[in-house]
């Protein structure tokens, strides 16, 4: 039978060496974060279906894994670490000294067509700093990320580096509705060019909007492209926007860092917590993110709590090659 023979899909078994270079990885990873005097925290594999589904959005609630218990409660499988440790921090250790250095490991699951770099069964570890200052402690988690790969002999890595109020402001001022809005940010996160000029056609925005819209596409480089990206705003929230992300990038490069950064202001796409500072981590060669994060500074509002938080979640998996090279 299938069932008594393989595995379900999206899943896989590590075992002898594989299972070892797994538990290195995160051994040497965890080293970084406790020099960096973040605590663990291990939150349960499964909460209430509203916990999740309120912090990742519409997008990705159809990703959950979601079940009733005995008394009739819709559960849910974690699909990622966030909106748990928000929760904690906003129920349980609202008292403790500001800011929370928090870290974590482990599986998470998410409905999802595996292909290349994804499954339905993963391993994530990360940290979340909660209750800091904005430009300092994203500088820190970003800085820990980069340090972490170093730690496990990755020395060729990339940060494309975005700012989700710059976005959010330019949408808020052309007006876009709801279904337009998630055609667009899927076809720049694909950086589908031809798909976009298409969808801008279709649009009934001002030649000058679209314009502006498609243009994000060319977003990426280094510090200049901020510059560029004056040009096409007046609103506050993206002026902002960009003079945090401008502040960040200076203080990553007085830190001679700036050599692994890349400014790619379309990067739109992703949970719907996700509030200012926004990166997707790279190793050349692997074809997709091995890591990713951000700052979600109203995520917990939904437990009753309001502090800003910034952090990152590395997936073990896709750097386990890297490491065993």
């Amino acid at each position: 039978m299938k069932t008594l023979t393989q595995v379900p899909v999206g899943t896989q078994v590590f075992f002898g060496n594989a299972a070892k270079h797994r538990r290195r990885v995160e051994k040497l990873i965890y080293t970084v974060l406790k020099r960096w005097n973040y605590q663990e925290i291990i939150p349960p594999i499964f909460d209430y279906y509203d916990v999740f589904s309120r912090g990742m959005g519409s997008e990705s609630e159809a990703t959950l894994y979601r079940f009733f218990d005995r008394e009739g409660n819709l559960l849910a499988l974690r699909p990622e670490f966030t909106s748990l440790i928000a929760k904690t921090v906003a129920t349980r250790l609202l008292d403790w000294p500001k800011p929370l250095r928090l870290c974590y490991s482990g599986d998470v699951f998410r409905y999802e067509a595996p292909r290349g770099g994804r499954q339905r069964e993963f391993f994530q570890l990360g940290i979340e700093n909660i209750g800091g200052k904005k430009v300092s402690c994203d500088a820190e988690v970003i800085q820990i990320a980069m340090e972490s790969l170093q730690r496990i002999g990755i020395k060729e890595f990339q940060f494309n580096l975005g700012e989700m109020g710059f976005f959010s402001g330019l949408i808020k001022k052309i007006g876009i509705s709801t279904v337009d809005l998630k055609h667009i940010k899927n076809l720049m996160e694909l950086k589908d060019s031809i798909g976009l000029a298409g969808r801008m056609k279709q649009l009934n925005l001002s030649t000058k909007n679209k314009n502006v819209l498609y243009s994000l596409l060319n977003l990426t480089g280094k510090s200049k492209v901020i510059s560029s990206a004056r040009h096409l705003v007046t609103n506050e929230q993206s002026m902002i926007a960009l003079e945090n992300l401008e502040s960040l990038y200076n203080k990553l490069k007085r830190q001679k860092l700036s050599k692994h950064l890349t400014i790619d202001l379309s990067g739109v796409r992703g949970l719907d917590y996700y509030t200012g500072i926004v990166f997707k981590i790279y190793v050349p060669g692997s074809g997709f993110e091995v890591g990713s994060g951000g700052r979600y500074d109203n995520l917990l509002k939904n437990f009753g709590s309001d502090l800003p938080s910034v952090g990152f979640t590395f997936y073990l998996e896709r750097l386990m090659p890297f490491f065993l090279k």
